[in-house]
């Protein structure tokens, strides 16, 4: 049973990777019934070359979604295309694309290449800040360098999926940058992310799936989607000590102002 507000009220994802092959086929079906059930929209957000494109033609195909354009640590290494900040710039211009990235920092496996990282993850500072688009940042074992870019850009950004202490939430804000959380603050071992959610400004706060993965702990080892984000928003509810309809109200509304779109 998934969760339901009242008065008919929505809730809207920040962030979703509905290009993932986990969807198949059926991902437009699955998008019709979400958007038709509890989810007010979401943010499509481009990770990769190919995802990008899938993210803009995703907002395109309907109302609700917006997208972003950017290039995941993972995918920031040898074989990115030469071109692909032009490709970015292009993608940008579309009216539905509303961010850059998500784009950022991951030092989490073997192999990763930290200076091509921090390179690629300026550039795509630099192209947001030329746009004027606020900025999706992944940040994964690389607190340090990460807050030094951020700092030295002082971007318009949201640190998805965050998994940082209360201190950094702290530095986060008063940087004017938001936080996001994932079903992982569900979790019975999510103590630390607990601990920001209680502390945290609730205009700094936003909340996201990253669907398919992260579902939240009903859903433990399912497939996540958008219309599984209630359960995030009732966590927080209970965290704060709030009714769940006023948290997604808020956070809905801190998605529309940081976004700059309407739904």
């Amino acid at each position: 049973m998934l969760l339901c507000f009242k008065n008919n009220m929505k809730i809207f994802d920040t962030h979703t990777h509905y290009d993932e092959r986990k969807y198949g086929k059926s991902a437009d079906v699955l998008i019709q019934r979400i958007l038709a059930d509890n989810v007010a929209g979401f943010m499509a957000v481009g990770h990769s070359v190919s995802a990008n494109f899938r993210a803009v033609e995703l907002a395109e195909a309907f109302a609700p979604v917006f997208a972003s354009v950017g290039i995941h640590p993972h995918y920031a290494k040898e074989g990115l295309p030469a071109d692909y900040l032009t490709t970015l710039e292009g993608l940008a211009a579309h009216t539905k694309v509303v961010a850059i990235g998500e784009c950022g920092l991951d030092y989490h496996y073997d192999g990763y290449e930290r200076d091509t990282q921090i390179a690629v993850f300026r550039e795509q500072s630099e192209l947001a800040a030329k746009l004027n688009l606020p900025v999706i940042v992944h940040s994964r074992d690389a607190t340090e360098d990460t807050m030094a870019i951020l700092k030295e850009f002082k971007p318009r950004a949201v640190m998805h999926c965050f998994s940082g202490s209360v201190e950094t939430m702290r530095e986060l804000v008063k940087l004017g940058i938001l936080v996001s959380f994932t079903g992982v603050l569900t979790f019975p071992n999510a103590r630390r992310a607990a601990e920001v959610v209680k502390e945290i400004p609730l205009e700094y706060l936003m909340l996201e799936t990253d669907c398919p993965y992260m579902a939240p702990q009903k859903f433990r080892g399912k497939t996540c989607d958008s219309s599984m984000l209630g359960e995030v928003a009732e966590k927080v509810a209970q965290i704060r000590g709030m009714g769940v309809e006023e948290v997604v109200t808020i956070c809905n509304n801190n998605a529309k102002r940081f976004f700059g779109i309407t739904f």
